[in-house]
């Protein structure tokens, strides 16, 4: 009887410690398919999507424990949506709060984007009855057409150039086409119009800033308005008098 009994106690731990290295096994892969989901990024990080009538671009300018950045959607025949987010990067998944500028408003919405090894795609999910954020981040669509590629931000920023009708804008966060800008001023030589190449200007939904662009400069420069029909940076002020007439150190160099 003795025997019977301890050659079941043998079996029992046996099987006992089987379904405790299954279940470690489970545990381990589990842990090593998460792992594999982590997704790191190098910083500064810029993906974009253009497809010459929709321009989606998203700038990673902090990567941690919270990632921030800007991100930008300008869709055909639709308002530009301008601003910033904040969130974190879970697995695979980021999800961040977006708050932005469109048609003189300030919003927040959550958004959330698939990291697949250089893409970006957007998910998209019910929202809430204020549309601000997901109602379940679990059951969200990863199933974007428009798909973010990553890109160097330096030769985004460096394929702007002003002789080619070009120039990078801080306020779009991407590269536009100068003629597409309404506002043009020409060059001024001592209050008298004269030859040269025109300067042109760019201004936000709200008209709190505006951006210029000089000849032979492949980036704009960003004012912000001071008072009535007034925008300021250190060294330019632009200011709306008989159209708008732009001081450099308090010269007025361009106007139209």
């Amino acid at each position: 009887m003795k025997k019977i009994i301890a050659v079941s106690f043998v079996l029992l731990t046996m099987i006992s410690c089987r379904n405790r290295d299954s279940k470690t096994e489970s545990v381990n892969t589990a842990v090593q398919e998460l792992t594999n989901k982590t997704v790191t990024f190098s910083e500064p990080a810029c993906y974009v999507y253009d497809d010459g009538k929709n321009h989606i671009s998203m700038e990673f300018t902090e990567i941690g424990a919270i990632c921030k950045g800007n991100l930008t959607y300008a869709f055909a025949e639709k308002d530009k949506n301008i601003g910033t987010f904040i969130g974190k990067l879970e697995g695979d998944i980021l999800l961040a709060d977006y708050t932005f500028q469109s048609e003189g408003m300030e919003s927040v919405r959550q958004v959330a984007f698939k990291v697949s090894k250089d893409t970006l795609i957007e998910g998209y999910g019910d929202m809430n009855a204020e549309g601000t954020a997901f109602k379940d981040i679990k059951h969200l669509n990863f199933t974007s057409t428009m798909p973010l590629v990553k890109s160097d931000c330096a030769e985004q920023k460096d394929a702007c150039l002003f002789e080619e009708g070009k120039s990078y804008s801080e306020l779009e966060q991407r590269c536009i086409t100068l003629a597409t800008l309404k506002t043009t001023l020409n060059p001024l030589k001592e209050g008298t119009r004269t030859d040269g190449k025109k300067a042109y200007v760019y201004f936000s939904s709200d008209n709190a800033k505006a951006e210029v662009f000089l000849p032979n400069s492949n980036k704009g420069i960003v004012l912000e308005k001071k008072g009535e029909g007034n925008w300021v940076s250190e060294n330019y002020i632009l200011m709306a008098w008989k159209g708008y007439v732009l001081q450099e150190k308090g010269i007025a160099i361009y106007g139209g």
